[in-house]
């Protein structure tokens, strides 16, 4: 009997899914309140999705990789739908990432999301 085994890339890619789909509804304050009473600012994470994969994106385009560059180049200018993170996620998932550029993409996104984790994740 033979087990299946999974993808690597596809099982953490499935995970960082989950990981931000619990980030994205929690909120972040930006500044505090003052001694003149005003108050800071509070936004949802989600609202930083598109500077994430923007981040993901430049990084991709700069990689000395030629293989990943080209692969993030590819994608320069196309329109990155309502839930960008889910679909770079979801293609990783379905094999349309190629296996170096999804290995460099998922590690640093999972960086990324562990570290807003940290910072922002705990109730």
């Amino acid at each position: 009997m033979s087990a299946v085994v999974a993808d690597p890339c596809v099982v953490l890619a499935e995970q960082l899914l989950d990981l931000w789909s619990a980030l994205a509804l929690r909120h972040v304050a930006l500044g505090s309140a003052c001694g003149c009473g005003a108050g800071g600012v509070s936004l949802r994470l989600e609202d930083f999705e598109l500077d994430i994969v923007d981040y993901l994106q430049d990084g991709g385009q700069r990689h000395d990789d030629a293989d990943i560059a080209r692969w993030f180049l590819a994608r320069q200018g196309l329109d990155l739908g309502r839930q960008p993170m889910r679909d770079l996620l979801d293609a990783v998932v379905a094999g349309q990432v190629p296996g170096p550029t999804a290995a460099w993409l998922l590690q640093r996104l999972e960086r990324t999301l562990r570290s807003i984790n940290e910072l922002h994740g705990k109730p």
